[in-house]
């Protein structure tokens, strides 16, 4: 048997904080999808939108990926402190990447209980709020696994 420690679902609710967007030096990857649907959206071709948003990260083997630029401070460049009424959020919320849009559901924090609670510590919408299914979760994981990083 196969069980997952999130069977019975998992409680999860964005409360704005920007954790996620914010601080911490988080890299978001970009897909194809990605790059089109975001590019649509600010009305330049996927090479000016690269010209402009985004950088080449390099890993530790030598292979390159497309992430979204970020800020001297850390903030994802998407990110606007005049969005919420002065609170703050995404200014491309509604082209965000794959990435963001699944978060908190990736496969890491997803891996065990040890690790969402942990990634909890760090995100004040985790363990409160709404009760997603195992069914949800997973589609959301499937989501993230399939972005196929450019």
């Amino acid at each position: 048997m196969n069980d997952k420690f999130y069977d019975d679902g998992l409680r999860f609710e964005c409360n704005g904080c920007s954790y996620c967007c914010r601080f911490e030096g988080g890299v978001v990857l970009l897909s194809a999808e990605d790059l089109e649907r975001l590019s649509r959206r600010e009305e330049l071709t996927p090479e000016q939108f690269k010209k402009v948003y985004c950088r080449t990260l390099t890993d530790d083997s030598g292979k390159k990926f497309l992430v979204l630029k970020t800020l001297s401070n850390g903030d994802c460049i998407f990110w606007s402190k005049d969005l919420c009424g002065g609170k703050g959020g995404c200014s491309c919320y509604d082209a965000r990447p794959a990435q963001c849009s699944s978060y908190p559901f990736w496969t890491k924090i997803l891996s065990s209980e040890e690790n969402w609670n942990c990634e909890g510590k760090k995100c004040p919408g985790i363990n409160r709020g709404s009760l997603h299914s195992k069914e949800e979760i997973e589609k959301q994981l499937s989501v993230y696994q399939a972005r196929l990083p450019l």
